[in-house]
């Protein structure tokens, strides 16, 4: 990046260099949100089969969901903040750096201090004496998230995103040593969640010292704490929500399980492994069942500015092809990734468990179902909050959750306990996303006249069923079979979307052709 003349103006060069510069940042930082989720998969199939037990996945799975709410409003909302500001006001990054880290360590130290205090009465809200310990761990890893929240977002901010990018990817990289690297030397939850918290401790220390100058520098002054409390607000309630209704589905399935153990006589300890074994099964289908949601996901980073621009320009037209667009692709796109899995779930879960997993393969093939809903929600979440109605989606966000929360303690409970309550949980979870998505879809069309054409719905649901249908009957009893099964779902798929003019050939050479031209 150029730097300012002494008087304040770039230099000639910069208008030539500021593009590719920015280019070569924005692709740095695709490739380690990539490497991010390759990493993060790799843990998640990796525990199961070095961890001792399915009870002790599901210890790892329950702590790591249950504070992973948290931590990602800690680090996106910040993130956001602290970029917003700097990138309006560079020459007082200095003085923003060290407000922004004030905050995190009053916010993130608050949170944090809970969690290790609170370990005790949470564990016994969860029926499990074990989670005291892993929750004390983890208290830690959202302190220091909540800092690194604010070093990362004085880089983006500042446009430093090959930085960035080389400091997310380390970070992916060590958290995936710690976490892994603690499995296989202990085999427990406890040293698993302990390498996670060391190599957030040690990406946070990176941080600082690559920031070491802007910390220590002069330079600014800082912005009023409630203005930027104000922005932050909205987004940790977005945030909160959102993750909740993504992660919190384990958190009942827990609780509940260990509250019909203790109600069908076991002893305490006894209940708490029974719920964390069930809780482990299920963890490795929502695994897979996130597949869809993770791929699409950098969809939203492209819908969002692009409405904006076109609500702002007054350019509804415009806003209305982009939404539809955007909708029917994504809905294309899961279904291709969501129907094969639907019709060979236990395939799929073969592919990378231990036999016993297996159980969880009938909640994968509905959880599977829900994650596309989830996903059509989250873009129209984006939409409204283009729109100016970010707090119109958080409401939503808000009723997928309580519908999360009462339907799954409902039929958990009804389902007796054991395998059947993973199906159960799963129902539960894909109802609250479905809802979300529905009510998020009327609030689109109400706002933009304009959603998902029915006639793509109708193909792309034919479609769906077919392949889900040929993935069925195909044999998947080992993991080389369930691969075939997979990918003659996935062919079925689009041959059939193909033979009902769905997609066109047309459709084909015009994106050939644009990349051609890119």
């Amino acid at each position: 990046m150029t730097t300012p003349s002494a008087n304040g103006s770039k230099p000639e060069s910069a208008p030539s260099t500021a593009a590719p510069h920015a280019g070569r940042g924005a692709l740095a930082i695709a490739g380690a949100k990539i490497w991010f989720i390759v990493t993060s998969y790799a843990v998640q199939l990796a525990l199961p089969n070095l961890l001792a037990d399915a009870a002790e996945f599901g210890l790892y799975r329950g702590t790591m969901s249950l504070v992973s709410v948290l931590n990602n409003v800690m680090i996106v909302a910040t993130l956001q903040a602290v970029s917003k500001h700097v990138s309006e006001d560079e020459p007082s990054t200095p003085a923003l750096l060290r407000q922004a880290l004030r905050i995190q360590l009053v916010t993130g130290g608050l949170l944090a201090a809970i969690l290790f205090f609170g370990a005790q009465p949470l564990a016994r809200f969860f029926v499990d004496a074990s989670l005291e310990g892993p929750v004390r761990i983890a208290s830690g890893v959202l302190f220091f998230n909540a800092l690194y929240g604010a070093l990362v977002g004085t880089l983006n901010g500042r446009r430093r995103f090959l930085a960035q990018a080389s400091l997310d990817a380390t970070f992916s990289t060590l958290r995936t040593a710690g976490i892994v690297g603690g499995a296989v030397l202990f085999a427990s939850a406890y040293a698993s969640l302990g390498g996670w918290a060391i190599s957030v401790a040690s990406i946070t220390a990176l941080a600082f010292l690559l920031l070491r100058r802007d910390l220590f520098g002069r330079g600014g002054e800082p912005i009023p704490v409630r203005r930027w409390l104000g922005f932050m607000a909205p987004l940790w309630l977005t945030q909160v929500f959102l993750n909740g209704m993504l992660l919190l589905d384990v958190q009942v399935l827990k609780k509940t399980l260990g509250e019909i153990g203790l109600a069908n006589g076991l002893p305490a300890a006894e209940a708490a492994d029974a719920a964390s074994a069930q809780v482990g099964y299920y963890g490795a289908a929502q695994t897979f069942a996130l597949v869809p949601y993770q791929l699409l996901l950098s969809l939203t980073f492209i819908v969002f500015p692009m409405i904006s621009r076109a609500i702002a320009a007054g350019e509804n037209d415009v806003a209305r092809s982009t939404l539809r667009n955007a909708m029917r692709i994504s809905l294309l796109a899961l279904l291709a990734i969501a129907a094969p899995v639907v019709g060979a779930s236990d395939g799929v879960m073969r592919i990378a468990y231990r036999e016993e997993y297996l159980v969880g393969a009938p909640a994968l093939a509905i959880l599977v179902v829900g994650v596309v809903f989830f996903t059509l929600f989250v873009l129209c979440s984006t939409a409204l909050s283009s729109a100016g109605r970010p707090g119109l989606a958080a409401a939503i966000s808000a009723v997928g959750v309580v519908v999360v929360l009462v339907a799954g303690t409902l039929l958990v409970n009804a389902s007796g306990g054991g395998p059947a309550a993973l199906p159960a949980m799963a129902l539960a979870t894909s109802l609250g996303m479905t809802i979300a998505f529905v009510l998020s879809g009327v609030a689109v069309w109400m706002r933009f006249r304009a959603l998902l054409p029915w006639l793509s719905v109708v193909r792309a649901l034919v479609a769906a069923a077919l392949a889900a249908t040929v993935a069925h009957f195909v044999p998947h009893a080992t993991r080389f079979t369930a691969l075939g099964a997979l990918a003659a779902g996935f062919v079925v798929y689009l041959v059939a979307l193909f033979a009902l003019r769905e997609v066109r050939p047309s459709e084909l050479a015009a994106l050939r052709r644009r990349r051609a031209r890119a």
